[in-house]
């Protein structure tokens, strides 16, 4: 996985994005891990480059306002806190920046194997094959 000092990050949230690929990046302070950057879409096939003005980042917090992209990749993770921001190119998302409470969060961010599990179990759920917390319980003999 790429990674990036705090210190060092300093070009715009918006040159990481247009340079991220399909890999996440991890933002670290002393080599430890405080950020992650990881894509949810596929970047390579937006014009980024072209078009950077269309480039906004979005937080969930009523009181925060769709921004640029252009301050420092540093500065948006240290106003971060606990929300995550999502940077939408053209009203579409497009990568999501969002703190770490453990190194087993970025471990699992980058691994193949989660991720197919992951995608697994929301084909399943659509599909309608999900059990109920209620019936593991059951089968565990928990209740």
């Amino acid at each position: 996985m790429k990674s990036v000092e705090l210190a060092q990050a300093t070009e715009s949230l918006g040159k990481y994005i247009q340079a991220l690929g399909k890999e996440p990046l991890l933002v670290t302070i002393q080599k430890t891990p405080v950020a992650v950057l990881t894509p949810i879409a596929d970047l390579e096939t937006l014009s980024l480059e072209a078009n950077p003005d269309s480039l906004t980042l979005i937080k969930k917090s009523l009181q925060r306002q769709p921004s640029d992209c252009t301050a420092s990749l540093a500065d948006y993770v240290r106003s971060l806190g606990r929300e995550p921001a999502i940077a939408a190119f053209e009203s579409k998302p497009v990568a999501v920046l969002v703190a770490i409470a453990d190194i087993e969060s970025v471990s699992l961010s980058g691994n193949t194997r989660f991720l197919e599990i992951i995608e697994r179990s929301k084909q399943q759920q659509k599909a309608g094959k999900v059990v109920s917390s209620d019936e593991v319980r059951r089968k565990l003999g928990l209740s």
